[in-house]
């Protein structure tokens, strides 16, 4: 998995495994067979990957958050405690606006814009 999300990142930072491998001061067959997921990366190397790579540890190993542009731009260089307070208030809104769409309730568009905004934290 772990080999997976680092061959994402890559790609969606636009690098070739040859010049991360030379970031990394790994050949590019060492590199690659890390991508491939031959073997368990020592820490050292993910750190160094990570880097390399302008991420966080926790971005890399957060497998159940996708590898995308927009993911990496927002969460990649936050620490733990962040994405988890972030994947949280992610949650809670989820549950506000599915609560909204279920009750479907004849409250105004005023009260249901301050009670986002409220769930929004702002």
């Amino acid at each position: 998995m772990i080999a997976i999300r680092m061959k994402k990142v890559r790609e969606v930072r636009g690098w070739k495994q040859s010049a991360v491998a030379q970031c990394m001061n790994v050949t590019q067959q060492a590199y690659s067979f890390l991508e491939q997921g031959h073997g368990s990366p020592r820490i050292d190397t993910l750190t160094r990957y990570c880097e390399v790579m302008k991420i966080d540890i926790n971005f890399l190993l957060a497998f159940d958050l996708p590898v995308s542009e927009e993911n990496i731009e927002k969460f990649a260089t936050k620490g733990y405690s962040e994405l988890i307070a972030e994947n949280k208030r992610l949650e809670q809104k989820l549950e506000f606006f599915n609560y909204l769409i279920k009750t479907n309730s004849a409250e105004s568009l005023a009260e249901k814009t301050k009670a986002i905004s409220i769930a929004a934290g702002q």
